[in-house]
């Protein structure tokens, strides 16, 4: 092979490793995600929420993508006592956003654990919630007495928002 031709052979070999190099330089956000770049692990500035092209640095940043949209929670049927000992069957589920990316990363890391921990929370309030009551106060209303849901909202801490609350619905004769 002549020293031309050789020349050529590296220079080709170092444009693809520049190319490539390149390539790990830049990431795409779509318009549903979220982004936390990590650096050896640990999160490194403010989230990116608008979608389009970004710059991060190759091998030493990692790209970790988040969801925005509504994500859903759905817990398995399960029978629980109430005060006075009937059994009933109950079966929960949870509509829920990440509205702080950066928080949910670092005590959560991915959805798997959101969905655990959100199984933990919300299941042992539903049996507490069933518990407090006899099976008349669950299945009927009386027009005096309020949802066991009102109550439930104003103890929401901050920083969670009641998003998308069905409305009651009142039968009438």
């Amino acid at each position: 092979m002549s020293k031309r031709g050789c020349l050529w052979l590296v220079s080709i070999v170092l444009a693809f490793v520049f190319l490539r190099a390149l390539q790990g330089c830049f990431f795409a956000v779509h318009q549903t995600e979220q982004v936390i770049i990590t650096q050896f692990g640990k999160p490194v500035g403010e989230p990116i929420t608008d979608p389009g092209l970004h710059f991060k640095l190759p091998i030493i940043q990692e790209v970790n993508r988040i969801d925005k949209r509504f994500l859903e929670w759905d817990g398995a049927p399960v029978a629980i006592p109430t005060r006075d000992k009937t059994y009933i069957h109950v079966d929960t589920f949870a509509r829920w956003r990440i509205n702080d990316a950066k928080t949910y990363f670092v005590r959560l890391r991915d959805e798997r654990s959101a969905q655990s921990r959100l199984e933990d929370i919300l299941g042992s309030e539903t049996r507490n919630a069933v518990a407090k009551h006899d099976l008349i106060e669950i299945v009927r209303i009386d027009k005096n007495r309020k949802p066991l849901r009102d109550e439930n909202l104003k103890n929401v801490p901050t920083g969670l928002g009641t998003i998308g609350v069905l409305p009651p619905i009142d039968y009438g004769r």
